[in-house]
């Protein structure tokens, strides 16, 4: 079960990644993200994305070094708390997403944050 958790931790903090960075540069999927009101982010978003991007690739540390696939980065003692925390943090972009978001925003936001959350809460409780 570690292994599929980690799998689906480094494909959804990736894709989360990548997401955020397209959103930040000016990417005309705005409507998948941040209230979905307009397709190219006004600037405060696209700051906003870029300070996201920071948390997905925390995010995409934090799951690498519980699965193994990297050396141990975080100071010792955290690995833990940060897989719990992540797991609180999606599992609350679950619920905003899943009652706040509309239409393709739903769609996207629901399993993304999904797949984040359940993916730390696995790996915090192995």
């Amino acid at each position: 079960m570690a292994t599929a958790a980690v799998v689906i931790g480094l494909v959804a903090f990736g894709w989360l990644t990548l997401f955020q960075i397209a959103l930040a540069a000016g990417a005309p999927i705005g409507h998948l993200a941040w209230g979905g009101a307009a397709r190219v982010l006004p600037t405060g978003l696209r700051v906003a994305s870029g300070v996201s991007v920071l948390l997905a690739l925390l995010g995409l540390l934090t799951v690498s070094e519980a699965g193994g696939v990297i050396a141990p980065v975080l100071p010792e003692g955290w690995l833990r708390p940060s897989l719990w925390g992540l797991s609180g943090l999606f599992g609350l972009s679950v619920l905003t997403n899943l009652f706040g978001a509309r239409g393709a925003e739903r769609l996207h936001g629901v399993p993304l944050a999904l797949f984040c959350a359940g993916s730390c809460l696995a790996l915090a409780l192995s």
